[in-house]
């Protein structure tokens, strides 16, 4: 490697090391409070995965820090985080921006696709945060979760998915004939296949177990025209808005036209957060023009992948 090279290293490793250093500073803040209010939360994703994986702030660039709740802790939440100057921010869960913007605060109340919540709860594990008690899913959990957001909820697959999936198997005690049973049953099998077959194409020596794979494997015509479907969308080239789609395809039976319903016509709660100000001053109007927004998303989304087909390019 020349010394370009690694001066550009550096410089990237330096750059992101400073950034994640703020957003963890604040967030020590707001984790501290929560600890005194009593206020319950699992970190997710980065935040999570960068103490407990990498021990070093620069290896893993952090965008904004989620946290799952339980639902009864939202006023409190956001009482606390409007103590300490956040504001909301637009979207469709609560998010609250610092004052200086340095970080965001992504709240989630349930995991999509955990019927019962309760059970990841009662797998956390908690470890310190800077003399904090913070909590994080639990190995197995973790696995499953980070694959079914980056192949399903994101539709598509990076080198640092891949690196964050490899660390966990290697440093993490993961039940394999756990993370087979929950993904049969939660509908997630052909995804996590399709998640564990690219980490393991990325890092050959990952040690993720061959029975396991092969038992994930697409068996039947379905799922075999399943996982071509992802061969063919989730890759390491983003799809817009393809996430909308894989949630919808991925929902068992029934529960696919439930999930179609509560999208086109959600909560008086969600149209607040999605909306804000709008909602507020116009909700007969917003709610109306709502299944034809989505409609037009998803006439794009669809030429989008007939365009991505013919050509090969997003």
């Amino acid at each position: 490697m020349n010394l370009a090279a690694i001066d550009h290293l550096i410089t990237a490793y330096s750059r992101v090391s400073f950034a994640n250093k703020t957003k963890f500073q604040k967030l020590k803040v707001v984790l501290a409070r929560f600890y005194e209010q009593g206020i319950d939360y699992i970190l997710l994703k980065g935040a999570d995965l960068i103490p407990r994986l990498y021990g070093v702030l620069g290896m893993h660039p952090m965008v904004d820090v989620d946290l799952l709740v339980h639902d009864k802790d939202l006023p409190a939440i956001a009482r606390v985080l409007q103590e300490l100057g956040y504001r909301t921010q637009i979207d469709g869960n609560p998010v609250f921006v610092d004052p200086d913007s340095a970080l965001a605060l992504d709240i989630i109340t349930e995991v999509w696709y955990v019927d019962d919540q309760h059970t990841i709860w009662q797998r956390a594990v908690q470890r310190k945060f800077e003399g904090i008690p913070v909590k994080g899913m639990g190995g197995s959990d973790l696995l499953l979760y980070l694959i079914a957001y980056c192949v399903v909820h994101r539709g598509v697959l990076s080198e640092s998915f891949a690196n964050d999936i490899a660390l966990l198997v290697e440093k993490e005690d993961v039940d394999w004939n756990f993370v087979l049973d929950e993904a049969t049953r939660c509908h997630l099998k052909i995804p996590i296949y399709h998640g564990l077959s690219f980490v393991k194409t990325r890092y050959a020596g990952t040690p993720i177990p061959d029975h396991i794979l092969m038992s994930l494997a697409p068996a039947t015509l379905r799922e075999r025209i399943w996982h071509g479907i992802l061969e063919k969308l989730v890759t390491d080239k983003p799809v817009a808005e393809l996430g909308h789609l894989l949630l919808f395809l991925t929902q068992p039976g029934l529960n696919r036209w439930r999930w179609l319903k509560d999208r086109l016509f959600p909560s008086e709660t969600f149209l607040r957060y999605r909306y804000g100000q709008r909602w507020n001053t116009h909700p007969l109007l917003t709610r109306l023009c709502r299944p034809f927004s989505l409609l037009f998303q998803a006439v794009k989304l669809f030429t989008r992948i007939v365009w991505l087909q013919i050509t090969g390019r997003v």
